[in-house]
């Protein structure tokens, strides 16, 4: 196996997501650029599937379309990646168990979701399994593989109201300083990209540990700490609107008042929910190199953000008044099928942390396809290389004319850190792997270059590469010392 890794060109965007640029040269008419290559095509795609009330024809959108995702990882450059997909749900349970419809004791609990459902009598996979596995072409079930995930994703909507969407993915994973659930051993591979895909109506209410966000005794009116047990305590506590908490007493007590922001935000300082900054960095350090992961949240806009009131759950008059109203959040968008979706501030925050490798795709539309279809594409730039678009500079240090491009290979440890090696010209070490050279025979890039990493021997551990190539300035560099 060969990898290319190149840069900013007609084969992409910058693979590193930071537009490339690394610094000009000592002589004023060079500069580098920045590359990230995975060098393996094992990914393995967690399915997030909030499965609360009002989820059914989102989830059914999602079973619908979801062979233009198979079809678009089977059709990408170099075939079928050798990928694991599993699905989980965002039901982590909440409170002591008073709250209606969750447990009190973790809910799904992160494990992965496997067993036939709905229609659906038998999964297809092979005994045992868990999670899809198409490895090389061979895979663990019969059939078609939307045929099995139609089985094992239709959730229901039977979840916890109150969504915990980092929470599970965390637990999922083993990031959340425990060990992943045996169900999940084996799902991820050290040496893989790692794909998350959520799709979710509401925001993610994860609660930091030993914050008793959920309570409904001592909190069950809208004067108490924490307002009355309805979801509006995850905007309360998980947002920042304007500057301040959005409003939970409604303004001169009119149950017909509604309050729009012009700006919110994931509230990651005050401890409430966990952060989507730690949440981000804890999945960053499963891997090697950030690059291979990637994060898609097909989710509500995040505006508009408007709270209105409605009258109480139960008699409530601790604010003074006969009846209190209580607060809610508007949704920030209503599909054609009446299916809607509230502002997904805090994923929208989540994905962002994995700049071009996070995306943030609509819920409110007539089907999936096209979002699956980004997806899928968005996976399999995790290792497909780009194209060096312009000239690269000869390196003054070595004779004759040679690429100025230096490679460091990224191997991670058991310990969960990573070894960084410098690699070797190909020219420099005859052609022993693993070592790179540079090329403009890759048909996909048109005749821009490309720095290919041989690989070493048979399992060899290295998994991504940092590329960093000085390139000709076309205004005023010699061309003689352009490659």
């Amino acid at each position: 196996m060969t990898a290319a890794a190149c840069g900013r060109g007609k084969g992409g965007p910058d693979a590193s997501g930071s537009g490339g640029l690394s610094g000009t040269g000592g002589s004023g008419n060079r500069f580098g650029r920045t590359y990230q290559q995975n060098l393996n095509r094992n990914v393995d795609i967690l399915f997030l599937i909030d499965d609360s009330s009002s989820m059914g024809l989102v989830q059914n959108k999602l079973l619908q379309d979801f062979a233009t995702f198979a079809n678009t990882l089977q059709t990408l450059e170099g075939g079928m990646p050798d990928v694991h997909i599993g699905v989980i749900s965002s039901d982590m349970g909440a409170g002591d168990g008073t709250v209606a419809g969750c447990d009190s004791t973790g809910g799904k609990k992160g494990i992965l979701q496997y067993t036939a459902r709905g229609a659906c009598t038998a999964t297809k996979l092979n005994a045992g399994a868990k999670y899809t596995s198409n490895i090389g072409g061979t895979a663990n079930y019969t059939g078609a593989l939307a045929d099995v995930f139609r089985c094992i994703g239709a959730l229901g909507e039977a979840g916890c109201g109150f969504e915990h969407q980092f929470a599970a993915i965390l637990r999922a994973l083993g990031a959340d300083d425990q060990p992943a659930p045996a169900e999940n051993q084996g799902f991820l591979r050290a040496d893989a990209n790692l794909a998350i895909v959520m799709l979710t109506n509401e925001d993610d209410c994860s609660v930091t540990p030993n914050v008793p966000i959920f309570d409904t005794l001592s909190n069950a009116n809208i004067a108490s700490q924490l307002g009355p047990p309805i979801n509006f305590r995850c905007n309360e506590f998980g947002h920042i609107c304007d500057g301040a908490h959005p409003l939970r007493l409604a303004p001169n007590n009119d149950v017909a008042a509604m309050v729009t922001y012009n700006s919110c935000e994931a509230n990651d300082t005050e401890g409430y929910l966990l952060s989507a900054l730690d949440t981000a960095n804890r999945l960053k350090a499963l891997k090697a190199d950030p690059s291979q992961l990637l994060v898609a949240s097909i989710q509500g806009p995040e505006s508009p953000y408007v709270v209105h009131w409605k009258g109480p759950g139960t008699t409530d008059t601790s604010c003074g008044a006969a009846s209190c109203p209580w607060p809610e959040i508007t949704h920030s968008c209503t599909a054609g099928d009446t299916s809607f979706a509230d502002p997904g501030v805090r994923t929208a925050k989540f994905a962002a942390e994995f700049g071009n490798n996070g995306l943030v795709l609509p819920i409110c539309g007539d089907g999936f396809a096209p979002s699956l279809e980004r997806i899928g594409q968005a996976i399999g730039k995790l290792f497909t290389p780009a194209c060096i678009s312009g000239k690269i500079q000869d390196d003054p240090t070595k004779p004759g004319l040679q690429p100025d491009c230096t490679v460091t290979a990224h191997v991670q440890q058991a310990s969960g850190s990573a070894m960084d090696t410098a690699l070797p010209s190909c020219a420099a070490n005859g052609g022993v792997g693993p070592c790179w050279t540079v090329t403009r025979d890759l048909a996909r890039c048109s005749g821009d270059a490309a720095v290919v990493v041989t690989p070493g021997p048979a399992g060899a551990p290295t998994q991504s590469a940092t590329i960093q190539c000085t390139l000709c300035d076309p205004n005023v560099s010699d061309p003689s010392t352009c490659l």
